[in-house]
């Protein structure tokens, strides 16, 4: 269990992590004011999150990326660049396989595609045809709501 601060000063660090580009916030740094280790932090974040601190980062500047293809006209290259990818392939290749298409063709279709879907989905997809999860049969809830009379 994450105690109520730990939990705040975790979300402190995602929240940096995920709007400060320049410079970038560090994970050491972060680590220090959350009063972790760097490993101990990180795992604690993963834990949280469900992702690695700088998966975070990451996904938070494709998010951005994808947002300024479909509101501005300027070049992939330069957006990339923007955010702080300075591989451009990589920005290209990560992009894709976050989005499922290069960010040339993603402006080009002009509107957003899903994201992947999160757990919660997930779960809600796996049990799409049972929305009680089994508790009760279908068609034999009580008048109230509730179980119906033995």
């Amino acid at each position: 269990m994450i105690l109520p601060d730990l939990l705040r000063r975790l979300c402190d660090a995602r929240d940096r992590l995920q709007f400060e580009l320049e410079p970038p916030a560090r994970v050491a740094d972060l680590a220090r004011e959350a009063g972790l280790s760097t490993s101990h932090f990180i795992t604690q974040f993963s834990a949280l999150f469900g992702e690695t601190p700088l998966q975070c980062r990451t996904r938070a500047r494709l998010e951005r990326a994808r947002a300024m293809l479909l509101a501005s006209d300027e070049p992939a290259t330069q957006i990339g660049l923007a955010l702080g990818f300075t591989d451009l392939g990589s920005f290209s290749r990560l992009f894709t396989r976050h989005f499922g298409v290069p960010p040339r063709d993603y402006r080009r279709s002009g509107q957003p595609s899903a994201a992947p879907a999160g757990c919660i989905a997930l779960m809600n997809l796996a049990h799409a045809g049972d929305r009680n999860f089994g508790e009760v049969a279908s068609g034999h809830v009580g008048q109230d709501g509730g179980f119906p009379p033995h």
